[in-house]
């Protein structure tokens, strides 16, 4: 019963659950955004005319910003690299969504992007978690290091 409760509590002093809540949460959003970067490659031509400039850019550039971010973004959340980098630029474009889409459709229009924001606000706060690319190379350049320090002793 005491594991139980300092599991549900949280106090259990295991990060297992933390990490494969932090990698299912990277690979849903990260799938979900990807889907929405595809989607705009698939119909750039379309789109590119029409797409919100909010900086004053130009759409197309606008655009390509925001492509670029979705998928390049997404993939590196998916796979565990740069985590809370990407997650910013993620922040950034979503937080920019949710205003510019706001403001010419109402809270509707700008709902899912808001979600995505606190999403990634959230990634870019905890970080990714220790599943992950980014964990495995930070741990395995530790212990070279420790090994060469151990060497030259």
């Amino acid at each position: 019963m005491d594991k139980l409760l300092a599991l549900l509590s949280g106090r259990n002093g295991s990060h297992r659950i933390e990490d494969l809540l932090l990698l299912l949460l990277r690979l849903a959003i990260g799938g979900a955004m990807l889907t929405h970067g595809i989607g705009k490659i698939v119909n750039f031509s379309e789109l590119a005319p029409t797409f919100i400039d909010p900086f004053g850019i130009g759409s197309t550039p606008s655009l390509v910003l925001a492509m670029l971010a979705e998928v390049l973004g997404s993939i590196a959340l998916m796979l565990g690299v740069l985590t809370r980098i990407s997650a910013l630029v993620l922040l950034f474009t979503m937080g920019t969504a949710t205003y510019a889409v706001g403001m010419a459709k109402g809270w509707a229009g700008a709902e899912l992007a808001f979600i995505y924001s606190l999403v990634y606000l959230t990634l870019m706060v905890q970080g990714g978690g220790r599943i992950g690319l980014e964990h495995f190379w930070l741990s395995k350049r530790r212990k070279a290091k420790a090994l060469a320090k151990v060497k030259s002793a």
